[in-house]
């Protein structure tokens, strides 16, 4: 008996899940293609990404919304094919939602937790994820282009060389820049996000 299965919202999830999949593709092919030939395709503009982001967490705040709130069905579900499946079509499908062994590195990462933190369960290891994760972050700035080490690096001696060095070459660049256009040119990738991060 299946009619206490909320078939239309676990349907919701794996639809947004294919959507957030494409969403991520496009964008990566859209970098990507400008990444192998950047004199002939443009990245498209900071408002097309801004509206793709957005989709994005759109659909990620509906998929962790649908996940909560099956929280107790999926945690008891096993997945298996009905006879009507389409196998041959869909092979790639099942052999995802039948698989049973989670990726090498996420196997290592849990075997580490574990051995760590002998006895942990569900629960505790849980909040390990969590507080590894916050670690992960802390690790981070989300804003500019670098990491804090990066960072913490360009204090150095050694990191103002190397500012000092590339600051030389892109100013070489404008200057060249600027002799084919007449001294006209457009906001740099670099300047566009200084503004948006610090209004400068």
């Amino acid at each position: 008996d299946n009619s206490q299965v909320p078939t239309d919202s676990l349907e919701s999830i794996r639809n947004r899940l294919n959507q957030a999949h494409l969403s991520l593709r496009k964008l990566a092919e859209q970098i990507n293609h400008h990444n192998r030939h950047p004199t002939k395709v443009k990245l498209p503009n900071y408002a097309h990404f801004q509206n793709q982001f957005q989709i994005l967490i759109t659909q990620l705040h509906s998929i962790a919304s649908n996940l909560s709130n099956n929280d107790e069905l999926l945690t008891i579900t096993n997945v298996y094919p009905l006879p009507n499946f389409p196998t041959t079509q869909q092979e790639g499908l099942v052999t995802t939602l039948l698989r049973k062994k989670v990726l090498p590195e996420v196997e290592d990462w849990i075997n580490k937790a574990l051995t760590e933190n002998p006895g942990v369960d569900n629960d505790e290891f849980a909040q390990w994820c969590y507080s590894r994760v916050q670690e992960l972050r802390d690790d981070f700035q989300f804003y500019g282009f670098h990491t804090v080490d990066e960072l913490d690096h360009l204090e150095t001696d050694e990191g103002k060389k190397e500012t000092a060095e590339k600051d030389r070459l892109e100013k070489e660049r404008e200057a060249k820049e600027a002799a084919i256009t007449g001294g006209e040119k457009g906001l740099s990738p670099n300047q566009v996000q200084k503004f948006m991060c610090q209004g400068v």
